[in-house]
Protein backbone atom coordinates (compact mmCIF):
# COMPACT_ATOMS: atom_id res chain seq x y z
CA UNK A 1 0.00 0.00 0.00
CA UNK A 2 2.85 2.38 0.83
CA UNK A 3 4.23 2.13 -2.72
CA UNK A 4 0.81 3.01 -4.17
CA UNK A 5 0.64 6.05 -1.91
CA UNK A 6 4.15 7.06 -2.97
CA UNK A 7 3.26 6.71 -6.66
CA UNK A 8 0.09 8.78 -6.26
CA UNK A 9 2.02 11.36 -4.22
CA UNK A 10 4.61 11.70 -7.00
CA UNK A 11 1.97 11.94 -9.74
CA UNK A 12 0.16 14.68 -7.83
CA UNK A 13 3.44 16.48 -7.14
CA UNK A 14 4.35 16.50 -10.84
CA UNK A 15 0.94 17.94 -11.74
CA UNK A 16 1.25 20.57 -8.99
CA UNK A 17 4.68 21.69 -10.14
CA UNK A 18 3.56 21.73 -13.78
CA UNK A 19 0.76 24.11 -12.84
CA UNK A 20 3.04 26.31 -10.75
CA UNK A 21 5.63 26.52 -13.53
CA UNK A 22 3.04 27.45 -16.12
CA UNK A 23 1.11 30.01 -14.04
CA UNK A 24 3.83 32.66 -14.11
CA UNK A 25 4.47 31.90 -17.78
CA UNK A 26 0.84 32.91 -18.36
CA UNK A 27 1.44 36.02 -16.27
CA UNK A 28 4.46 36.88 -18.46
CA UNK A 29 2.23 36.73 -21.55
CA UNK A 30 -0.47 38.72 -19.76
CA UNK A 31 1.99 41.45 -18.74
CA UNK A 32 3.28 41.63 -22.31
CA UNK A 33 -0.27 41.82 -23.72
CA UNK A 34 -1.97 43.99 -21.11
CA UNK A 35 -3.10 46.42 -23.83
CA UNK A 36 -4.72 43.68 -25.92
CA UNK A 37 -8.08 42.98 -24.21
CA UNK A 38 -8.84 39.87 -26.25
CA UNK A 39 -5.52 38.20 -25.45
CA UNK A 40 -5.69 39.33 -21.82
CA UNK A 41 -9.15 37.76 -21.41
CA UNK A 42 -7.92 34.47 -22.87
CA UNK A 43 -4.93 34.45 -20.52
CA UNK A 44 -7.16 35.23 -17.52
CA UNK A 45 -9.36 32.26 -18.38
CA UNK A 46 -6.37 29.97 -18.89
CA UNK A 47 -4.83 31.01 -15.56
CA UNK A 48 -8.12 30.56 -13.70
CA UNK A 49 -8.70 27.08 -15.09
CA UNK A 50 -5.10 25.99 -14.57
CA UNK A 51 -5.10 27.15 -10.96
CA UNK A 52 -8.58 25.91 -10.02
CA UNK A 53 -8.84 22.67 -12.02
CA UNK A 54 -5.24 21.42 -11.98
CA UNK A 55 -3.01 23.31 -9.56
CA UNK A 56 -5.09 23.41 -6.40
CA UNK A 57 -6.43 19.83 -6.65
CA UNK A 58 -2.89 18.58 -7.35
CA UNK A 59 -1.60 20.46 -4.31
CA UNK A 60 -4.31 18.95 -2.12
CA UNK A 61 -3.65 15.46 -3.51
CA UNK A 62 0.09 15.87 -2.91
CA UNK A 63 -0.57 16.69 0.73
CA UNK A 64 -3.20 13.95 1.17
CA UNK A 65 -1.04 11.18 -0.27
CA UNK A 66 2.04 12.46 1.55
CA UNK A 67 0.22 12.52 4.87
CA UNK A 68 -1.21 9.07 4.14
CA UNK A 69 2.35 7.81 3.69
CA UNK A 70 3.21 9.27 7.10
CA UNK A 71 0.28 7.41 8.61
CA UNK A 72 1.53 4.19 7.01
CA UNK A 73 5.13 4.77 8.23
CA UNK A 74 4.90 7.18 11.19
CA UNK A 75 8.58 6.67 12.08
CA UNK A 76 9.48 8.92 9.11
CA UNK A 77 8.13 11.91 11.03
CA UNK A 78 11.11 11.82 13.38
CA UNK A 79 13.57 11.93 10.47
CA UNK A 80 15.29 15.33 10.08
CA UNK A 81 15.17 15.10 6.26
CA UNK A 82 11.39 14.73 6.37
CA UNK A 83 10.99 17.60 8.81
CA UNK A 84 13.03 19.82 6.46
CA UNK A 85 10.97 18.60 3.50
CA UNK A 86 7.76 19.50 5.34
CA UNK A 87 9.10 23.01 5.97
CA UNK A 88 9.75 23.37 2.23
CA UNK A 89 6.28 22.02 1.46
CA UNK A 90 4.69 24.59 3.76
CA UNK A 91 6.71 27.25 1.91
CA UNK A 92 5.62 25.86 -1.45
CA UNK A 93 2.00 25.89 -0.30
CA UNK A 94 2.46 29.55 0.66
CA UNK A 95 3.89 30.23 -2.81
CA UNK A 96 0.82 28.53 -4.30
CA UNK A 97 -1.34 30.96 -2.33
CA UNK A 98 0.76 33.86 -3.57
CA UNK A 99 0.24 32.69 -7.17
CA UNK A 100 -3.50 32.71 -6.49
CA UNK A 101 -3.33 36.30 -5.25
CA UNK A 102 -1.36 37.38 -8.34
CA UNK A 103 -3.92 35.60 -10.53
CA UNK A 104 -6.75 37.44 -8.80
CA UNK A 105 -5.09 40.83 -9.30
CA UNK A 106 -4.31 40.15 -12.96
CA UNK A 107 -7.92 38.96 -13.44
CA UNK A 108 -9.06 42.33 -12.05
CA UNK A 109 -6.84 44.06 -14.65
CA UNK A 110 -4.33 45.04 -11.98
CA UNK A 111 -1.28 43.90 -13.93
CA UNK A 112 1.17 45.21 -11.36
CA UNK A 113 4.15 43.05 -12.38
CA UNK A 114 6.10 43.41 -15.61
CA UNK A 115 7.20 40.42 -17.66
CA UNK A 116 10.72 40.43 -16.17
CA UNK A 117 9.34 40.31 -12.62
CA UNK A 118 7.07 37.44 -13.66
CA UNK A 119 10.00 35.55 -15.19
CA UNK A 120 11.99 35.88 -11.97
CA UNK A 121 9.07 34.67 -9.85
CA UNK A 122 8.66 31.74 -12.24
CA UNK A 123 12.00 30.36 -10.98
CA UNK A 124 10.90 30.13 -7.34
CA UNK A 125 9.26 26.70 -7.63
CA UNK A 126 12.51 25.34 -9.09
CA UNK A 127 14.28 26.14 -5.83
CA UNK A 128 11.59 24.31 -3.86
CA UNK A 129 11.73 21.37 -6.28
CA UNK A 130 15.50 21.00 -5.92
CA UNK A 131 15.34 21.07 -2.14
CA UNK A 132 12.37 18.72 -1.85
CA UNK A 133 13.73 16.14 -4.29
CA UNK A 134 17.22 16.18 -2.79
CA UNK A 135 15.83 15.69 0.71
CA UNK A 136 13.46 12.89 -0.36
CA UNK A 137 16.07 11.01 -2.39
CA UNK A 138 19.24 11.54 -0.37
CA UNK A 139 17.58 11.54 3.07
CA UNK A 140 20.47 13.25 4.85
CA UNK A 141 20.89 12.23 8.46
CA UNK A 142 20.67 15.81 9.67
Amino acid sequence: MHLWLKALHLIAMVAWFAALFYMFRLFVYHAENRDDPRTAETLKLMAEKLYRIIGTPAMVATWVFGLAMLVSVPAFLSAPWLQAKLVLLVGLTGYHGYVGRVKARFAADDVYLDSRQCRIRNEIPTLFLIGIVLLAVLRPAG
